[in-house]
């Protein structure tokens, strides 16, 4: 078969007008689709809202841990609105009512003290009526540190701490709101931000008193029935601050010698 040069050009118009429109046609589709599709880069975000610590264990009420000559550390959960029967309490201390039971009661004569003692509270603030959460942590030869942890809003607890011969470190909630007593022979200190919140109230002897907090607060005749912490310690230095300060860094020993 004979094709003119003719109908060869004929074609080649053809197929080329035919590729054309197909090439507008897909151009126009693509103009007409969505843009493609892409991921979005993951973002990790933590919340914003604090979150209220929990207590470690279940809590207790009148607990009372007494020891000979071994150390006593561990957590202890105080929730001084629980009941626990009669028949299940431990016998009272020489010289103790039963208004006068320690709702934690630690001691140990020849060892030292790790407490972390965390107290439960409520929802919302109960009417004060005079009673307070007590606790007593005390040894003849040791050390002795505790941290107050506040779950809710708490009542006002008393904090008696005695250590005839050793360190005491006490690490208050931000709560805190009442008396300090500490009784030495050695150093007794504030960290910086509790010192900024304390009016000094006395120095006695060897007794150091300062109020934390305003100390305008209404008291009930001449007695304080708020928060109050008690430390004496015959021969050991005492070191008050609050729980969530940062300690404060040891000294060497010739940065002992050149500070003092």
């Amino acid at each position: 078969m004979i094709i003119s040069e003719k109908q060869l050009q004929d074609d080649y118009t053809e197929v080329a007008e035919a590729g054309k429109d197909q090439s507008e046609a897909g151009n126009n589709a693509m103009d007409d689709a969505p843009p493609p599709a892409y991921s979005k880069p993951v973002q990790h975000t933590s919340s914003s809202r604090p979150t209220e610590l929990q207590p470690p264990s279940k809590p207790t009420n009148f607990l009372s841990l007494i020891l000979k000559d071994k150390a006593i550390r561990g957590c202890y959960v105080i929730d001084p609105l629980m009941e626990i029967p009669p028949s299940l309490l431990p016998p009272m201390n020489t010289g103790e009512t039963d208004q006068e039971r320690k709702n934690l009661y630690l001691r140990t004569k020849d060892g030292s003290i790790d407490a972390d003692i965390w107290l439960i509270g409520q929802e919302e603030a109960a009417p004060r009526n005079g009673s307070r959460t007590t606790l007593s942590l005390s040894s003849d030869d040791g050390s002795i540190t505790a941290k107050i942890n506040t779950v809710k809003i708490v009542a006002s607890f008393l904090l008696d701490v005695y250590s005839r011969d050793g360190r005491v470190t006490v690490l208050l909630p931000r709560s805190f709101h009442g008396l300090l007593l500490l009784t030495t022979r050695q150093s007794a200190k504030l960290s910086d931000d509790l010192l900024q919140q304390s009016t000094i109230l006395s120095t006695v002897g060897h007794t150091r008193r300062y109020f934390v907090g305003d100390v305008s607060h209404r008291f009930d005749g001449n007695d304080w029935d708020g928060d109050e912490l008690k430390v004496v310690s015959r021969d050991g230095r005492i070191m008050i601050r609050y729980k969530d300060e940062a300690e404060l860094p040891k000294l060497g020993f010739f940065s002992r010698i050149f500070s003092s």
